[in-house]
């Protein structure tokens, strides 16, 4: 590498830059690293991985396989869990970030109202990458996850080939609030604008409830919509609707479709309680997201703004060739 010290020839240096600019010569970041012996140290901020029926176990699964393959490049990580029920565990694990000396953060912003407060405290020279959710107004250096609202029509397309007939599809939005859960019922709604013989309705259950009161919101459902025909479940509590259902006398003939390949959903789905599941490739989203802030924060690279997961259709037909 050049540095302009004067110690070659004019008519080398020409010759040595030509010879660069050929090869497309790029400097080795990392042996830079090597010399100076820095050591990046990456914030991880997401949920307590067995909330959500433990799916936050799976992006863990990716970011540890990232880090596996980073394991010479100078790289640590550090988890900072937090309860998304409680605002004010969120605010303390924030006020611990703002104390901690990082290099970069990958962020679970799933609390939306709650992050975007968070998201305005982080120091201007810490970069951040989101995955799962997003906040689109913030400074992030890239967003790894699914288009929600594209996953909404999806899954509403997939219920209504299921669905031949007139009656009512409910859809279950579980709090707390996130706007990618929003732009998933969004997105099933503006599915079922264009089928006026289909009636849709949103029902909230509280994902932090005992069992026993989400129950009862479930067979307030059933009771309140005497021709339903199909349940879409916006996050990973799908086996809950499916193991009530299972659990009562009645018609079995309503259909579920929800999302995520936890240990719960796999079962029911394998058994029939469940017709479909929605996967986001969730372990991919965490390796694809330490390596974003690993390119960004130490090989100094740009990395696309959004980086889509694709949508798979999960059946249980095809379960049995995911590698969970």
């Amino acid at each position: 590498m050049l540095h302009n010290r004067g110690r070659v020839s004019k008519e080398t240096e020409e010759r040595i830059r030509s010879i660069i600019k050929q090869l497309d010569y790029k400097p080795n970041i990392f042996a830079k690293n090597l010399k100076l012996a820095k050591t990046f140290t990456f914030g991880v901020i997401m949920p307590k991985p067995y909330q959500d029926s433990r799916y936050w176990f799976l992006p863990i699964k990716g970011i540890e396989k990232a880090m596996n393959e980073l394991s010479q490049q100078r790289i640590q990580i550090k988890y900072f869990f937090y309860d998304k029920y409680s605002q004010h565990f969120i605010n303390r694990v924030g006020r611990s970030i703002l104390h901690s000396s990082l290099d970069g953060l990958l962020i679970a912003p799933v609390v939306t109202k709650v992050f975007e407060k968070l998201i305005r405290d982080i120091p201007k020279n810490i970069p951040y990458v989101f995955f799962d959710s997003i906040i689109p107004e913030a400074d992030y250096i890239s967003y790894i996850g699914q288009d929600s609202f594209q996953s909404g029509i999806l899954s509403a397309k997939l219920m209504h080939m299921l669905v031949k007939q007139k009656g009512t599809i409910v859809i279950l939005r579980v709090l707390p609030e996130d706007i990618h859960i929003d732009d998933r019922v969004n997105g099933f709604l503006t599915y079922y604008k264009t089928f006026p013989g289909i009636a849709t309705k949103v029902y909230e259950i509280d994902g932090n409830k005992r069992q026993d009161i989400r129950n009862t919101i479930f067979g307030k459902m059933i009771a309140e919509n005497k021709d339903l025909k199909g349940i879409f479940v916006t996050n990973a509590s799908t086996h809950l609707v499916a193991e009530f259902l299972q659990s009562r006398s009645g018609p079995k003939d309503i259909y579920i479709i929800g999302y995520d390949l936890v240990k719960d959903n796999i079962k029911y789905l394998k058994e029939g309680g469940i017709d479909c599941l929605i996967s986001q490739q969730s372990e991919k989203q965490g390796y694809e997201g330490l390596y974003a802030l690993y390119r960004h924060a130490v090989l100094k690279e740009q990395v696309p703004k959004n980086i889509m997961m694709q949508i798979d259709i999960v059946l249980p037909e095809n379960i049995d060739y995911y590698h969970i």
